[in-house]
C-alpha cells in the first residue's frame, strides 16, 4: 500500500496521503514521497498547480509516525530528523506554481505546518487543527515560527501556548483556513481552487510567490541550528521520551 497517491485532474497534479492508518501518522516513505511529487510537480509544464490532502473522512495529518519516532535518541538522530522535516517544509515551499491543502479531520504538528505551506487552505466544519506539543513536552521551535510567519505572533500564542483544537470559526478569521467545504466536498473544492489558482498567468505567479516565500525558506535555514539545540534539550529532560511512552501504551 503506497503511502502516498499521485494523480492527476486536468492541470492539477493531487496527492493524497494514504498511510493505512486513515490519521495519516507521517512516515519517511509518505515524507519522501511528498518531496518528490513536489519536485515532479515543479518540473512538469502540464502540472499547473498541486493539492495536498488526506481525503475524504480521513485527516489530513496527525504529525509523526510515533514508532519512528520514538527511535530518535541520540544528537545525531534529532539532526537527521531535524534535516528531514525542513527539507520537507522547503520542498513544497519550494514549489512555485500554486498549492493547496484540502484538510478534514486532524492537522497535528507536521500535519500542521505542512498545511501552512501551501499558498490555499480548505478546511471542513469537522477539522481539527491543533499545536499541542508543549502540553506534551515536546519543544516546537519550527512550528511556532511557521505560524507565526504565517498567522502573526498573537495567533501563533493561541494556537502554540494554548495548546487546544483551533475553532473552526477562529481559523477562518486568522487565515487558517481560507475557505470552509462540506466534508464530502473538501477534495474536489481543493481541485476546484487549485485550478482556479492554476489559470493565472504563470510568471506573475511564479514570481510573486517566489518574492514571498523566499524569507519564509530563508528562516527555516537559520532556525535549524536553534531548533536542533531545543530538541535536544527536550530529549536530555526525557520529557519527550515520556510523551511517545504514554502514546505507545494507549
Amino acid at each position: 500500500m503506497a503511502a502516498l497517491n499521485v494523480h492527476t485532474r486536468g492541470s492539477v497534479l493531487v496527492a493524497q496521503f494514504n498511510r493505512e492508518k486513515p490519521v495519516n501518522p507521517l512516515n519517511r516513505e509518505l515524507e519522501q514521497g511528498i518531496v518528490e511529487t513536489c519536485r515532479w510537480a515543479q518540473d512538469e509544464p502540464a502540472v499547473k498547480a498541486m493539492v495536498l490532502t488526506g481525503g475524504v473522512d480521513r485527516s489530513f495529518g496527525v504529525g509523526d509516525d510515533l514508532s519512528e519516532a520514538r527511535e530518535v535518541k541520540t544528537s545525531a538522530d534529532v539532526e537527521n530528523l531535524i534535516n528531514r522535516t525542513l527539507g520537507l517544509y522547503i520542498a513544497i515551499l519550494s514549489v512555485t506554481k500554486p498549492t493547496v491543502a484540502g484538510i478534514d479531520g486532524y492537522a497535528i504538528g507536521a500535519g500542521l505546518q505542512i498545511a501552512l505551506c501551501c499558498d490555499w487552505r480548505v478546511g471542513t466544519p469537522t477539522a481539527k487543527a491543533l499545536g499541542w506539543e508543549l502540553k506534551q513536552g515536546l519543544a516546537c521551535p519550527i512550528g511556532a515560527y511557521m505560524l507565526r510567519k504565517s498567522l502573526g505572533r498573537a495567533a501563533m500564542s493561541d494556537v502554540i501556548f494554548g495548546s487546544e483544537v483551533v475553532p473552526v470559526g477562529w481559523g477562518v478569521e486568522h487565515k487558517l483556513f481560507n475557505e470552509i467545504a462540506e466534508t464530502k466536498d473538501v477534495v474536489e473544492r481543493a481541485i476546484w481552487r487549485a485550478g482556479l489558482l492554476g489559470a493565472y498567468p504563470e510568471v506573475a505567479y511564479r514570481r510573486t510567490k517566489e518574492s514571498v516565500n523566499r524569507s519564509f525558506i530563508a528562516g527555516l535555514r537559520e532556525l535549524a541550528p536553534m531548533a536542533k539545540n531545543i530538541l535536544l534539550d527536550g530529549f536530555r529532560s526525557n520529557s519527550a521520551q515520556a510523551h511517545f511512552a504514554r502514546v505507545m501504551r494507549r
